[in-house]
C-alpha cells in the first residue's frame, strides 16, 4: 500500500485530529488523487468487502458543518465508507480508513475521525448504504484552519489527546503482566511505537500486544461502559483496526516481512480483554 513519497512513519507522527478547517477548497487534483487511492485499496487483514468515497458537506455561513453536531467547522468534504457485515468488519474498516487518512495527511490535508458525533443517516444516504453494510465512522478532511476553535481545544482536552499510555501498560512479553523490555523489541520497536501513537475513540487506547517468539498478538481491552455510551457502532473494534494498520504499514516500510494470522494463543487475559489477531514475522 503506497503513500507516495511520504514515509508512513513520519506521517503517523505528523497526523493529529483537526476539527477546524479553512474555507479553501481541496482542489480537483488533490481530490482525484485521494479518490484514486481509495479505489485501489488492497484487501484488509480479515478480507472484508469495503468501499469508500468523498461526501460533500453543507456548511452554513456560521461554519458549522451539518450532521456533525457542531463538532466540525468549515470542512467541505468527508471520507465515508461502507463495509459489508461480517465477523471482523469493524476492524477491517478501521484498517482501511486509517490508511486513507494517512494518505490524506501525505497530501497536506487535515483530518478528524468521527464515530459518535455525526448523523449517520445523512452520510448513509450519500453513500447509498445497503442493508448488509455498516458505516462505523466517517472522517472530516480539508485544509486546516490557522488555529483551533474553542470547541476543538475542548475536545482535545476532554479526550486527553496529548496523553498516551506508557509502553509498560500496553506491550507485554509472553504473557500479560510482564512489560515488554524495549531492549528486546529489536527492529519492531518502531512499529510498536506507531501503535502507541494511533488515534482511538475518546483516546481510550484499547489495544494490548503480547510478543511471543516472533508473533505479536493483538488484544482488545474494553473500557467499561463505553459500549453503552456509544451505541451506534463498536468503535473500540475500529480502534483495533487502526492500531493494526499502523503496525502493518510500519513493518512494510522497514522491510519486516510478516502476515496476519487468526489463531488465538490461549493466554490468560485480564477482564474485558479479548483476542483479535496476531502478526507473525516471516524470516527471510
Amino acid at each position: 500500500m503506497k503513500h507516495g513519497k511520504g514515509s508512513i512513519i513520519e506521517l503517523i507522527r505528523e497526523r493529529s485530529s483537526w476539527r477546524s478547517y479553512s474555507s479553501e477548497e481541496i482542489g480537483a487534483d488533490i481530490e482525484d488523487e485521494l479518490k484514486t487511492f481509495m479505489s485501489r485499496l488492497p484487501s484488509p487483514p480479515f478480507g472484508s468487502d469495503a468501499r469508500f468515497g468523498l461526501v460533500d458537506a453543507k456548511v452554513p455561513e456560521r461554519g458549522e458543518v451539518l450532521g456533525t453536531y457542531g463538532v466540525i467547522r468549515g470542512a467541505r468534504k468527508f471520507i465515508a465508507g461502507a463495509v459489508k457485515k461480517g465477523e471482523r468488519d469493524y476492524e477491517d474498516y478501521g484498517y482501511l480508513m486509517e490508511s486513507i487518512i494517512l494518505h490524506a495527511t501525505h497530501l497536506g490535508l487535515g483530518t478528524c475521525w468521527l464515530g459518535g458525533t455525526f448523523r449517520r443517516s445523512r452520510f448513509a444516504a450519500a453513500m447509498e448504504l445497503g442493508e448488509n453494510e455498516r458505516m462505523p465512522a466517517v472522517c472530516a478532511v480539508g485544509f486546516r484552519a490557522g488555529k483551533r476553535t474553542v470547541v476543538d481545544r475542548i475536545f482535545r482536552t476532554g479526550a486527553g489527546s496529548a496523553g498516551r499510555k506508557g509502553r509498560d501498560e500496553i506491550f507485554f512479553d509472553g504473557e500479560f503482566g510482564i512489560p515488554l523490555d524495549e531492549n528486546k523489541t529489536g527492529p519492531y520497536d518502531v512499529p510498536l511505537e506507531m501503535v502507541r501513537l494511533a488515534p482511538s475513540a475518546s483516546n481510550k487506547q484499547p489495544w494490548r500486544i503480547v510478543a511471543d517468539e516472533g508473533t505479536f498478538h493483538f488484544f482488545l481491552t474494553r473500557s467499561r461502559g463505553y459500549d453503552r455510551l456509544i451505541k451506534a457502532a463498536d468503535l473500540q473494534r475500529v480502534d483495533m483496526g487502526i492500531a493494526m494498520c499502523h503496525f502493518g504499514l510500519a513493518c512494510a516500510e522497514l522491510g519486516l516481512r510478516g502476515r496476519w494470522v487468526g489463531e488465538n494463543p490461549g493466554l490468560d487475559v485480564p477482564g474485558l480483554t479479548e483476542y483479535v489477531a496476531g502478526w507473525e514475522s516471516m524470516r527471510r
